[in-house]
């Protein structure tokens, strides 16, 4: 199988086959994320893509998923997606193909144009929306709006697609995180997403968020802020969905699904809060600032 740069994929798919079908990212400017600075946006060759389907049947001819590497393959015309998905499917006739996308990646693609990916096998889309609050995607150059992520996740949902969105917990910075949390409610209340990962921005040394910082343009969020935003998220969400709040750089981590886990999960945080206004911030920011390359 070719690789190249860094392969980043959601955990879910952890035993999907990867397969490289973009290289880095079309927008590469999320001034957060260091996970394609040195990896100039490409699209993989066609026959390198049939190579490593073929080693893929070989090796693993039953598999059930495979997921299209790259930061946003969605991106692609609608007429490679579907020639993509035919190649797929040659070699796994009934396998489902997931992908990353950016929101701006269905700006191209009309509700038809949905639907016709759909019928060729890609569903279950992540979407790193990350926040549904203007001035949050504004500061972090997202390159979209809310009304953007509403309008572009109506089209998947009116084309019966699937999808996950990423929210990332203390980007709206210090004294923040309720707007945040309220916004981004707001946006998630006229959307219907199977799944949320639900995560927590570790800044690293390499994004231009850390000279945001350095520069005094950015303070970020303590560890309790980012646990009270995450609570006040959760108690503003009206739909059904599962939240996936295990990452390395959450300051709590659960699973839950809405609307039955709603209570103790609320409690637990609630709780969590309690104890740790009893704690050092400095304790608590150490794990965090031990974290690299997430």
């Amino acid at each position: 199988m070719h690789y190249t740069g860094p392969v980043i994929r959601p955990p879910h798919e952890a035993n999907s086959i990867l397969l490289e079908v973009t290289v880095g990212c079309t927008h590469n400017s999320c001034r957060f994320c260091t996970f394609y600075y040195d990896t100039p946006y490409r699209i993989a060759p066609k026959n390198q893509v049939e190579h490593d389907l073929q080693e893929a049947q070989r090796v693993n001819p039953n598999a059930k998923r495979i997921y299209a590497v790259g930061g946003d393959p969605f991106t692609l015309r609608t007429a490679k997606l579907v020639d993509l998905a035919r190649m797929i499917r040659r070699y796994f006739p009934t396998i489902n193909i997931g992908m990353y996308a950016r929101v701006d990646s269905m700006f191209n693609k009309d509700v038809d144009d949905l639907k016709q990916l759909k019928a060729e096998g890609i569903n279950d889309l992540v979407i790193g929306i990350e926040s549904g609050d203007d001035d949050v995607l504004a500061q972090m150059d997202k390159g979209y709006t809310s009304a953007d992520i509403l309008r572009e996740c109506q089209k998947l949902e009116q084309a019966g697609i699937a999808y996950r969105v990423i929210f990332l917990g203390g980007l709206a910075g210090k004294g923040n995180g309720e707007r945040n949390a309220r916004h981004t409610a707001q946006v998630l209340n006229q959307l219907h997403p199977t799944h949320m990962y639900m995560t927590s921005v570790a800044v690293q040394p390499e994004s231009l968020l850390y000279q945001d910082i350095l520069e005094g343009r950015f303070v970020e969020s303590s560890e309790q802020e980012r646990i009270e935003e995450t609570l006040s998220l959760i108690e503003q969400l009206t739909n059904p969905m599962v939240l996936l709040g295990q990452s390395v750089a959450n300051p709590v981590n659960f699973i839950a699904t809405l609307p039955d886990d709603y209570e103790p999960l609320t409690q637990m945080l609630k709780t969590t809060i309690h104890r740790f206004t009893h704690q050092d911030e400095r304790s608590l920011r150490a794990y965090r600032e031990s974290l690299i390359n997430i």
